[in-house]
């Protein structure tokens, strides 16, 4: 027999070559295909016990880059490995993740499977199913949190557009202080949604001023609002040239104006992440305003919300679900980022401004 000390295929090349000497077959065909997604860039791992032919268990692991946790996708024990196989395994993935300064390990599970007996004992706690997770609902998730970190798991929902981001983001932030949000019975998620989207929108994005309107017109006196911007003038017009940038201009300019009737106060000056950390971590909320190139290696603007800090962690909710890398809602939700990747990814445009939105009860 192979030996049975633990093994790393690392990189999408490595699990593709796995599967293909042997690992595949002993999976079969629909489970093998789970661990063929196209996950490059999304750090694929297979943690093995054995080799070749004589793989004993295996747990296939992955992670968006710029974030702080490690997520298991699948465990499978073949009949002949050791009773305390896949503990093993799960033990290795958490020294692992823990060696490489994540702040969690998650577990990734289809809806009607069992809860691996040994998960408790191994650190793991049931996610909070997800209002919404734009085809990955039938997924339930664990998680175990290599920090300490007492907070208030936040409901999740992803979001159904390519621009609805803000909305989401807002919506999720704004149902703590008690003001509809979603999975409520009035009025569908993805209506709410959508008639948001439109209230702060400047035609597809929210930029931070308009959006922060919009959040304190939702939340009325049940929280304050504040903005940190340190651009003077349009944001997120880097595409737009005459009348297409005239008038979105003008609509940035009038909510401008519409902030200053509210009394949000505005700060203009450059907000380092350490200050967004401390005032998440002493009970705030903070929409980001982040380019996703660090996460996904494409640059875009989108917005998430910070919720719970601790150390240098801050944890968020990410609206979008990159379905296509083998994400699900459990990869997104209760998200812990470092704060050195938040300064990174707290930044879009040329010039790299960053646009904040704090919510705070009232």
């Amino acid at each position: 027999m192979q030996s049975i000390e633990p093994v790393l295929a690392e990189g999408a090349e490595a699990v593709t070559a796995v599967l293909d000497a042997g690992l595949a077959d002993a999976l079969g065909a629909e489970r093998a295909a789970r661990w063929r997604v196209e996950r490059a860039g999304y750090r694929p791992t297979a943690h093995m016990l054995g080799s070749g032919a004589g793989i004993l268990a295996a747990v296939l692991t992955s992670g968006r880059p710029a974030t702080a946790a490690t997520k298991i996708v699948d465990l499978w024990t073949s009949p002949e490995a050791p009773t305390d196989a896949a503990d093993r395994l799960i033990a290795g993935v958490i020294a692992a993740a823990a060696e490489r300064g994540d702040a969690a390990v998650k577990w990734e599970l289809p809806e009607d499977a069992a809860v691996p007996a040994s998960a408790a004992a191994l650190g793991f706690a049931p996610l909070r199913a997800p209002w919404g997770a734009v085809g990955t609902e039938a997924t339930q998730g664990l998680v175990h949190w290599l920090i300490p970190l007492t907070h208030d798991e936040p409901g999740y929902y992803g979001q159904t557009t390519l621009f609805t981001c803000g909305a989401v983001a807002a919506l999720i932030a704004t149902e703590r202080h008690g003001s509809p949000g979603f999975g409520g019975e009035t009025v569908p998620d993805r209506d709410l949604e959508i008639d948001f989207w439109r209230r702060a929108s400047n035609y597809p994005a929210c930029e931070p001023l308009g959006l922060a309107v919009t959040v304190q017109e939702h939340v009325g006196s049940r929280g304050a609002v504040e903005v940190a911007l340190d651009h003077p003038g349009p944001v997120l017009l880097e595409d737009f040239t005459g009348f297409d940038y005239d008038f979105r201009a003008e609509l940035q300019r009038e909510s401008r104006k519409r902030a200053a009737d509210l009394g949000i106060p505005v700060d203009t000056a450059r907000i380092p992440m350490t200050d967004v950390a401390a005032r998440v971590a002493a009970g705030e909320q903070a929409l980001l305003l982040i380019d996703e190139a660090p996460m996904h290696a494409d640059p875009g603007p989108h917005w998430i919300v910070a919720h719970a800090a601790a150390g240098p962690y801050v944890v968020v909710e990410d609206p979008w679900v990159n379905q296509a890398t083998g994400e699900t809602w459990v990869d997104t939700h209760d998200l812990p980022i470092h704060i050195d990747d938040l300064e990174r990814l707290v930044a879009w445009g040329p010039e790299g401004y960053r646009g904040v939105i704090f919510l705070s009860p009232r």
